[in-house]
């Protein structure tokens, strides 16, 4: 057997974590991530619920990229605060929240 194909499993090794390191480096667009937080209330808001329901607006701390608010017909809103690359953050806490 030749000494190369001792390397391929390595170099397939390194191919994938390139391709997975590329994937994960990827920031979400708004719309993905909107559609995202709009499937979370969808789960856990009672029935009447739609994704037209929630609307996203910016926020004036940029550690935070968008607010996601989802208003229920019957009055119940549920907030979303959503960090630089679609993590979700706790509510800011302070004057400026």
């Amino acid at each position: 057997m030749r000494r190369a194909y001792f390397f391929l499993p390595l170099a397939a090794l390194v191919a994938l974590a390139a391709y997975l390191g590329l994937q994960y480096g990827t920031v979400p667009s708004e719309s993905e991530i909107i559609n995202r937080y709009a499937a979370a209330y969808l789960s856990a808001a009672p029935t009447g619920a739609s994704p037209t329901d929630c609307a996203a607006t910016t926020h004036p701390d940029p550690a935070i990229r968008m607010v996601i608010n989802c208003v229920h017909p019957l009055g119940l809103t549920t907030t979303f605060y959503v960090g630089p690359r679609g993590e979700s953050l706790p509510a800011p806490q302070g004057l400026g929240a």
